[in-house]
């Protein structure tokens, strides 16, 4: 790769600080809904308001990375999730840190489950809390939450690698069975979504502001969803699920 210029290094910094800022202004922003909805109106009603804005405040984010030419993002078939009603599993493949982002920019009223270290994180904390987001410490708290706001026709963001793709895995890590227990005894459908990028930015060990001098494409497609019958085991159901992620060929791809 040749080495930056003065002018593509001074850009990389000022992309940096604005993001940032954002990031910060957002997060003074979420902190009284946060309040709201912890003290006053509580329950699903509070985690729908603050979803609603934590929506509003991640299409903001992604479409200021579009501005300032950090991404290019395609959404293919997120209108047959906004058409569906009832309760659902949105399941993307995870191969960068900002994939929450960019998924719940364009779904309405979800939760989502994330590691306990980010929901800690002050730019994240206000706007976590306020949406409801599931911390996955302890792991059986976690599915057992998952479960009951499944049962109670929410809607849920839930990565089946349980964390960033690793490298030596190919497209997609082996699939833990959390996912297996929350569609087999909560009965909602699973919609994979497959994320393909053109660049490992945010990947494992990819620090966030170390900004990529190339522009990032990103495509989401929106897979089939699935089932998980009661009489089949839940090996069978993640392996034939991990399938449909290879078969799309999702992950780190030059071309996308």
């Amino acid at each position: 790769m040749d080495p930056l210029s003065l002018i593509d290094r001074l850009r990389l910094v000022a992309t940096a600080a604005i993001l940032l800022l954002y990031w910060v202004i957002c997060a003074a922003i979420l902190l009284p809904t946060s309040f709201l909805t912890a003290k006053v109106i509580r329950g699903q009603r509070g985690r729908e308001l603050g979803q609603t804005i934590l929506k509003i405040f991640f299409r903001g984010f992604v479409g200021l990375l579009k501005g300032l030419g950090v991404i290019e993002c395609d959404y293919v078939g997120f209108d047959r999730l906004r058409a569906q009603i009832g309760p659902m599993i949105i399941a993307p493949n995870h191969p960068a840190l900002w994939d929450a982002v960019v998924v719940i920019a364009e779904v309405d009223n979800t939760s989502c489950a994330m590691k306990a270290s980010l929901l800690r994180n002050p730019l994240l904390f206000c706007g976590s809390t306020a949406a409801g987001f599931i911390s996955n410490e302890p792991s059986h708290k976690m599915i057992r939450t998952c479960i009951e706001r499944l049962k109670g026709n929410e809607r849920l963001v839930f990565f089946p690698e349980g964390t960033r793709t690793q490298p030596e895995n190919g497209c997609i890590n082996p699939l833990p069975g959390g996912l297996a227990v929350i569609a087999k005894n909560s009965g909602a459908p699973v919609w994979p979504i497959f994320i393909q990028t053109s660049s490992p930015y945010l990947s494992k060990g990819w620090t966030i502001w170390r900004l990529p001098p190339r522009k990032i494409r990103l495509r989401l497609t929106v897979g089939e969803p699935i089932h998980h019958p009661p009489e089949m085991d839940s090996h069978t159901f993640l392996e034939s699920l991990r399938q449909r992620y290879i078969d799309a060929e999702c992950g780190v791809k030059r071309k996308v």
